[in-house]
C-alpha cells in the first residue's frame, strides 16, 4: 500500500469496561473522547455516508440518465443507411457511452455500497474483495464476526478502510497477495489488512499523504488508533481495533 508514515507504535490496553483503549508504545492511554463528543463524532460520520448517498443519488438520476439516453438515440441512428466512416465514428462513440455508463455504476456502488445497507458488512466487504481479485492481487478474506450485530458507524468505517487499503495494494504497492480479517476482540472488533506489496519508508513519506490520513481520520474518530507498520520491500500492515458497545 501507498500511504503516510506511520505514527508511535500503539498496542491495545485495556479498561474497566472491558472496551479496548487505545495506548501508546509507552503505556500512556489515549483519553477516550467525552459522551457529548464521542456522540458528536458518530453523528459526523452518518452525516458523511448520508452525502455520500446524496451524492451517488445525483449521479444516478442525472449523469447516468443523459448517457443511457444518449446512447440509446446513437443506437437507433445505427439503423439508418449512413456511410461507413459515419457509422465508425457511431460505434466509437457508442463504446465510449457504455464505459461511461459502466465507470457510473461504478461510482455510484463506491458512494452507496448495497450490499453494505442491504446485506450487512461481511458481504459488503466479500463484495470488495470480489472486486479487488477481478483486476488486481489474490485477496484472502476471513471473519469471525456476525456482521448484523456491528454498529453503522463503525461497519462503514470498516467498509471504507479497506476499500482504502485494497486501492492503494492495487494501485500503488503492486501486491501480488492480500489478506483480509475481522475478528472479534474483548470490547470491540479488529480489522487487519496486510500486503506483500512494495511497502514504503515512512520516514520518506509525506504526513498529509491522503490515503493513510484518511484511514487515520476515520479510525480516530471512532476512538480507535491504527497500527500501520511498512518497509521498502516488506509489505504493508493495517491492524486497527474498533470499540463497539454491545
Amino acid at each position: 500500500m501507498h500511504a503516510s508514515p506511520r505514527d508511535e507504535t500503539t498496542v491495545p490496553s485495556g479498561t474497566d469496561s472491558g472496551r479496548p483503549t487505545p495506548a501508546r508504545a509507552d503505556g500512556n492511554a489515549i483519553p477516550a473522547a467525552p459522551p457529548r463528543a464521542e456522540a458528536a463524532l458518530h453523528h459526523l460520520l452518518e452525516q458523511q455516508e448520508r452525502e455520500r448517498q446524496l451524492v451517488a443519488y445525483e449521479i444516478h438520476d442525472g449523469l447516468a440518465q443523459y448517457v443511457a439516453g444518449a446512447l440509446m438515440h446513437l443506437q437507433a441512428s445505427l439503423g439508418d443507411t449512413i456511410a461507413p466512416p459515419t457509422r465508425q465514428r457511431i460505434e466509437e462513440a457508442i463504446r465510449l457511452l457504455r464505459v461511461a455508463a459502466a465507470e457510473s455504476r461504478r461510482l455510484i456502488g463506491s458512494l452507496r455500497p448495497p450490499a453494505l445497507e442491504e446485506q450487512g458488512l461481511v458481504e459488503a466487504i466479500s463484495a470488495l474483495v470480489a472486486e479487488a481479485r477481478a483486476d488486481g492481487p489474490a485477496v484472502e478474506f476471513s471473519h469471525s464476526i456476525s456482521g448484523d450485530a456491528i454498529p453503522s458507524p463503525v461497519g462503514g468505517a470498516i467498509y471504507r478502510i479497506t476499500q482504502e487499503a485494497l486501492a492503494n495494494a492495487r494501485r500503488h504497492a503492486r501486491a501480488r497477495h492480500v489478506r483480509v480479517a475481522l475478528e472479534p476482540v474483548p470490547g470491540g472488533i479488529r480489522l487487519c489488512i496486510r500486503d506483500d506489496g512494495s511497502g514504503f519508508d515512512p520516514a520518506t513519506v509525506p504526513r498529509d499523504r491522503f490515503g493513510l490520513e484518511g484511514i487515520r481520520h476515520r479510525a480516530r474518530l471512532l476512538g480507535a488508533e491504527p497500527r500501520i507498520e511498512s518497509g521498502p520491500g516488506r509489505g504493508t500492515s493495517v491492524e486497527i481495533d474498533f470499540p463497539v458497545t454491545r
